[in-house]
């Protein structure tokens, strides 16, 4: 009986060790971009490894970090990514108790920076193996996962009335929120006049109609042309998914269309811009360009 006892705690015991492990994991993860096309991901990190799948500008989820290589999730498949191929997307966080350990390094033999008090915002900004590598104001240093929750202020937008419009959440199941996820996966391709994929590169109506593409829209080739397919809609009711034009250019006849975007909700909106170089989300009310108007096609 007394033996029988013994191994129920014992197997009580790994249980928790198991839960603990997954939950500092889970708290580690942070959102990241694969920069390139056909970007290997490995079973293990060394590039003798056996390549589980190619990523072409995929948004992943980072895990775990070693020795210049990233181990990332994609669509339930999890490998590792040379760091040189990952761009890592900062988050906010915040702390979940109070005295928590700040240190300089990873690992709990580092020097403590200071104690951390409970609700401390951090903007987290790399992982290391259960440990978060967070900035506090000024200061860089690190914190033990466990104690890092990822702020709820990351998941700002939500489906509902806004000051724009109609927001949408990414990947909430309407065919929106999937158009908005697939066109954030091309952020950072370089801006290529006459471009029209992301291997080649995109202008701005060549990755407006790439992305509709993908919902089996088709749209003109230019934006100017783009701008007689579907139903005119006003500032006032724009949603996400609606084409937004613009007069960009810095020529003295005004209102004539030379660029367009893709609209997100949230006074925000993608495109592939010439000035920056690249496809990028800005703010719709602080962008240049002269605003002509919308349409809707989806």
């Amino acid at each position: 009986m007394k033996q029988k006892i013994t191994k129920a705690i014992a197997g009580c015991i790994v249980t928790l060790i198991f839960a603990f492990a997954a939950t500092a994991v889970m708290a580690a993860t942070m959102p990241a971009k694969v920069v390139g096309t056909s970007v290997k991901m490995r079973k293990s990190p060394t590039t003798s490894s056996s390549i589980v799948t190619k990523l072409t500008n995929a948004k992943v989820t980072v895990t775990d970090y070693s020795k210049g290589w990233y181990k990332v999730s994609y669509n339930k498949k999890t490998g590792w990514v040379s760091s040189n191929y990952v761009k890592l997307q900062s988050v906010k966080g915040v702390i979940n108790a109070s005295g928590v350990n700040f240190r300089k390094s990873a690992g709990t033999s580092s020097k403590v920076i200071s104690k951390l008090k409970r609700s401390t915002s951090v903007q987290i900004l790399d992982v290391r193996k259960g440990w978060n590598k967070v900035k506090i104001g000024s200061k860089v240093g690190y914190v033990s996962s466990k104690f890092v929750n990822i702020s709820t202020a990351n998941t700002q937008i939500s489906r509902g009335a806004s000051a724009a419009g109609f927001a949408v959440i990414e990947n909430d199941g309407s065919v929106t929120g999937k158009l908005i996820s697939y066109a954030r996966q091309f952020e950072g391709v370089r801006y290529v006049y006459g471009g029209a994929s992301p291997q080649t590169g995109f202008d701005c109506s060549g990755f407006v109609g790439y992305v509709y593409k993908r919902f089996d829209v088709s749209l003109n080739r230019s934006a100017q042309g783009m701008y007689s397919n579907g139903v005119k809609v006003s500032k006032g009711q724009l949603r996400a998914g609606d084409i937004l034009f613009f007069d960009a250019s810095s020529r003295k006849e005004s209102g004539q269309i030379d660029h367009a975007g893709i609209y997100m909700g949230g006074d925000t909106f993608i495109h592939a811009s010439s000035s920056n170089g690249r496809v990028l989300v800005q703010k719709l009310s602080e962008y240049r360009g002269t605003y002509i108007g919308a349409k809707r096609v989806i």
